[in-house]
């Protein structure tokens, strides 16, 4: 049986400590000691977007990326406030510290209030080296998808930069046949600590590391694995014709060559790119054992075998496996994994390929600029029956005043005042899910105001629901404000766009006079 196999080629950043933060390592290169591999103990946060754009030539791949990685930054044509999306403003400057690089800044523009200020949500260094590497790659993989047409197969290739004071970059190219070509854009604001005393400030220290990568996938069968893994990883009697500038078709531009080094035990693996103009350019290269090479065999044609006997007896019945065979030379070369995998009778490999991280210089910490105001005081949740002008009671009644939050008071979709009539149900919350009210589940009361007026705030009218209402249960109200009045007595029911309550948090009945203060979450989306 042929099957379709992955070649993936994921240039991520080396797992060391200037490169993968998420260790909590604090910057240089990683020690010899077991302490190393110890998780991160402290907690932190970042905030994140992702945007994309269609492309359908290099020109148009060119227009985004060049100005941003190529020759056009490093010409000082680099993008000023290009607007990416509405919104959304990246800036490309020449570094002034030194001409191998320049200063990625991305901004977005809050939609709300119309006037606030821009905010830098990004701002990474990149270097003109690596940048071309990923151009040139690109470049190479659109060339020979205009040339293949509608039998092309899938590719995905990425330049990635991790800086701890400015953020996260991920310029991506991917293509399917079914929806083209696409360049990718995904940020993340640098990680920042949640210790206390320490929000808002950078969790980690260490140069910025940048990398280049990505996937294609190509045709290969069981047998074919068999051979060129024997070839690639086995002392044969045809060491001398080990893989050499081979083509990983259709991706011509992508190639393996093996050189065998047996008096060692081992074999170097490298990649190339082959540019547009015939150039060659060095991806990775890692060393491999015989001995780990013969190991993954073993295990691949273990689990293939056990897959291929379970789809044989019960089509459909085989359970997914997974055998990886990871190799590095991190200083030298970079990092290879070739990843066998079954799923549902289909066999595949993958190579994930990294390449050595390239160390750059770091950008000024770049903190969220939002400012969020905390009262001085804070309400209690509960309040006493004595604090409210009540007492405590075995059952009661509810006074209830309304008000709407700051997502309904500023949504674009409110287009009438906040005034109208308000229907609503009061069921015990334990009948009550996020979902709405439990199958089976009965309100215990209903009420219906005719008019509730909460253009100015916070209703000044309380409104009494008899109830009686037990003591020592806690209560779920549900309803709505009818704002465009249209509601009538026996089929009441919120319209698209009517202010609604959303049962998260309960109220509790402890007095014989219960006050609370009841919000209108958010307007009904439509269809809901």
């Amino acid at each position: 049986m042929r099957s379709t196999n992955v070649l993936a080629l994921a240039l991520a950043p080396a797992l060391a400590c200037g490169a993968s933060l998420s260790t909590g390592c604090d910057g240089g290169a990683p020690a010899d000691n077991a302490d190393d591999i110890r998780p991160r103990s402290s907690p932190i946060e970042f905030v994140g977007l992702t945007l994309e754009r269609p492309i359908t030539t290099e020109a148009d791949f060119l227009a985004i990326v060049d100005p941003i990685l190529g020759s056009a930054a490093r010409e000082g044509r680099g993008h000023r406030e290009m607007e990416l999306q509405r919104g959304l403003f990246v800036t490309v400057l020449p570094d002034d510290r030194t001409p191998e690089q320049a200063v990625v800044t991305l901004e977005m523009q809050p939609s709300q209030p119309a006037d606030a200020m821009r905010r830098t949500i990004l701002e990474v260094p990149i270097s003109y080296e690596y940048g071309a590497v990923y151009i040139e790659a690109v470049r190479a993989a659109l060339e020979r998808t205009q040339e293949v047409g509608a039998g092309m197969e899938p590719y995905h290739l990425e330049y990635h930069v991790l800086s701890v004071n400015g953020g996260d970059l991920v310029i991506q190219t991917e293509y399917t046949p079914e929806a083209g070509a696409v360049v990718r854009l995904r940020t993340s604001a640098p990680r920042t600590s949640l210790v206390p005393g320490q929000i808002n400030h950078a969790a980690f220290s260490g140069q910025p590391v940048e990398s280049v990568g990505g996937t294609v996938w190509f045709e290969l069968g069981r047998d074919e694995f068999s051979f060129f893994s024997n070839r690639a990883y086995g002392a044969t009697s045809s060491a001398a014709q080990n893989f050499s500038d081979f083509q990983l078709l259709p991706h011509d531009w992508l190639r393996l060559t093996v050189t065998p080094r047996l008096e060692d035990d081992v074999v170097d693996v490298g990649f190339e790119v082959i540019t547009v103009d015939g150039r060659r350019v060095p991806f990775a290269r890692a060393p491999a054992s015989l001995l780990g090479g013969e190991q993954f065999q073993q295990n691949v044609f273990r689990m293939v075998d056990n897959m291929n006997a379970q789809e044989r007896e019960t089509p459909g019945s085989s359970t997914p496996f997974e055998v990886p065979f990871y190799y590095d030379d991190p200083e030298g070369g970079g990092t290879v994994s070739v990843i066998a995998n079954g799923r549902d009778g289909v066999f595949r490999i993958a190579y994930a390929v990294e390449s050595p991280t390239h160390r750059l210089e770091d950008v000024s910490f770049v903190p969220y600029q939002g400012v969020v105001e905390i009262p001085d005081t804070m309400p209690p949740r509960r309040t006493s029956c004595e604090e409210m002008g009540s007492i405590d009671a075995l059952q009661g009644r509810f006074h209830l005043r309304f008000d709407a939050s700051s997502t309904v008071r500023r949504s674009p979709n409110l287009t009438t005042p906040l005034r109208g009539p308000v229907w609503g149900d009061i069921y015990r919350a334990s009948d009550v899910t996020i979902g709405g009210p439990r199958e089976g589940a009965e309100a215990v009361a209903q009420f219906h105001f005719d008019e509730v007026d909460l253009t100015g705030g916070a209703s000044a009218e309380e409104f009494v629901v008899d109830g009686p209402f037990a003591a020592g249960v806690e209560y779920q109200i549900l309803g709505f404000m009818d704002v465009d009045g249209n509601a009538t007595e026996g089929d009441a029911g919120p319209d698209d766009y009517d202010p609604v309550f959303i049962p998260i948090g309960g109220y509790p009945m402890d007095c014989a006079d219960q006050h609370v203060v009841v919000e209108f979450a958010l307007l009904l989306p439509p269809g809901r």
